[in-house]
């Protein structure tokens, strides 16, 4: 290894127990090259850490590490993003989507790298999520014009569309390889490589499964209680065994009411981290996507559950600050509206330095362009539907606006039982709405609504137990203010 090539080595960030000499040498040997000629940092994610490799024939090969111990990595999920890029290359449902071409790995620990690695093709193209623009001090899709901001949001539009083709399976889960080398359904990856299980035939097996999963959790996680408190550290949030129940059997309950029409559920292919950071684009064409990449956590989902934004158009209610009198469900799946900035007198004072105050309303505006934008998202993913699959259905037209109820039901059941405490006042609320209107007759109607709750049908309801619940927090309130006297 030449001194020049050490010199890089020892400047590239990297996992502690990462050695880039290593993983040059699996390279080197295992694609039958020449000599490595340079290596250099082409990205860091929370995942992976990707490395640009140049040999001496002239051939770049990108070896992307996992930045998991092996206390965190799973290798059967790093095997079902690999058999996914190796589908959709293979696959002539998707064209125009460029994913590169992987030539070698290893999902050990064991190996000269010492930590699990893909060598792939390296994508050429332009990323736009560094896209600057002085005027407004903002990146990537927020900084550019009007005009610029339409096409690239069409592109983005087209790309979903490619995805929703339909999939040769008949089951919900991620993409594996059996031992005669076919693609089949395995279970249920997430982008974090959590084994959700399946495959599953249908949502309902799938829903059902996860609420099993939370009472295996009980069993083996409660059961020796010395408190009336399930959480077991400050990130987990406060819960009793009684209100875990109740949200449990809330949501148990509409499950049969959260089943799609027909039309909502054939199965595609899931991209999760469709993001400008993902994405290569032509060049000297905005408007052209020549490359994605990050397949990992990518699934086989009903298409309603696929309707999910691209990172850049989504928005938060804390982003750039909180709205007085507009709560933030805090959805991870579901965007926030900004439409207006409301009293601007009452947000908060930010400063970069003293006397340099953050205009918090360019960032604001920003907010409110990307709710348009996600309509102009959902208007070109229908026409682009009409124009590549001659899919007329009224339904499939309006997918983007009908499937946030959907996607909030999905992102609670399969996040554990700490979501459901953190959204606990969406369940109660969409159970008594749920339940005034349909009066226990089950429809085959979707389910729409507001995007966050501003007034509550619980309002109605005599809940008893307000009670038992203000008499234990006064026991409570006594026993801090003992301690406090001590």
């Amino acid at each position: 290894m030449s001194s020049d090539l050490e010199l890089q080595i020892s400047t590239l960030r990297k996992s502690r127990w990462v050695n880039l000499s290593g993983l040059v040498d699996c390279a080197t040997k295992r694609l039958s090259k020449p000599t490595c000629q340079s290596i250099q940092l082409l990205g860091r994610g929370s995942y992976n850490t990707v490395y640009k490799m140049v040999f001496g024939d002239g051939t770049e090969i990108a070896a992307s590490v996992s930045v998991h111990d092996d206390e965190d990595f799973n290798p059967q999920a790093k095997l079902s993003e690999i058999a996914t890029m190796q589908f959709v290359r293979a696959s002539d449902s998707y064209p125009g989507i460029q994913v590169p071409q992987v030539h070698a790995w290893d999902v050990t620990f064991s190996n000269p790298a010492g930590a699990p690695y893909v060598l792939m093709d390296v994508v050429h193209g332009r990323k736009l999520d560094n896209f600057t623009n002085n005027d407004n001090k903002l990146c990537g899709l927020d900084g550019m014009s009007e005009v610029q901001q339409l096409a690239v949001t069409k592109s983005l539009a087209k790309l979903q569309s490619t995805l929703s083709a339909p999939v040769p399976f008949d089951k919900i889960g991620s993409i594996t390889l059996n031992d005669e080398g076919s693609f089949i359904i395995g279970p249920l990856f997430t982008i974090t490589q959590q084994n959700l299980g399946g495959p599953y035939q249908s949502l309902v097996d799938l829903w059902r499964a996860r609420l099993e999963h939370d009472i295996l959790h009980a069993l083996r996680e409660w059961s020796r209680l010395e408190a009336e408190q399930l959480s077991r550290s400050l990130s987990e949030p406060k819960c009793t065994p009684h209100f875990f129940s109740e949200l449990l059997q809330l949501l148990s309950s509409l499950i049969p009411h959260f089943v799609p029409p027909s039309s909502y559920l054939p199965l595609v292919l899931h991209h999760p981290d469709l993001a400008l950071r993902n994405i290569f684009f032509d060049p000297i064409d905005d408007t052209k996507i020549v490359g994605l990449i990050d397949w990992g956590g990518a699934q086989i989902l009903p298409l309603v559950l696929t309707a999910k934004f691209p990172d850049d158009l989504n928005s938060t209610g804390e982003d750039p600050c909180e709205r007085p009198g507009i709560p933030d469900e805090g959805w991870n799946a579901v965007p926030h509206d900004w439409t207006s900035f409301g009293d601007t007198s009452k947000w908060p004072d930010v400063f970069r330095g003293p006397n340099d105050q953050v205009d918090l309303t360019i960032r604001a505006s920003a907010m409110i362009k990307r709710y348009y934008l996600r309509q102009h998202f959902g208007v070109c993913f229908a026409q682009e539907n009409h124009d590549r699959y001659s899919d007329y259905n009224l339904g499939r037209a309006m997918l983007f606006a009908h499937a946030p109820y959907y996607l909030k039901f999905h992102e609670i059941i399969t996040s554990g039982w700490t979501s459901l405490v953190d959204h606990a006042e969406w369940i109660r609320e969409t159970y008594w709405r749920l339940n005034a209107v349909k009066q226990d007759r089950r429809s085959a109607g979707i389910i729409i609504g507001p995007n966050v709750y501003r007034s509550s049908m619980q309002k109605s309801v005599f809940d008893l137990n307000i009670f038992e619940t203000q008499s234990s927090e006064d026991v409570q309130d006594g026993e801090e203010e003992e301690d406090m006297d001590e």
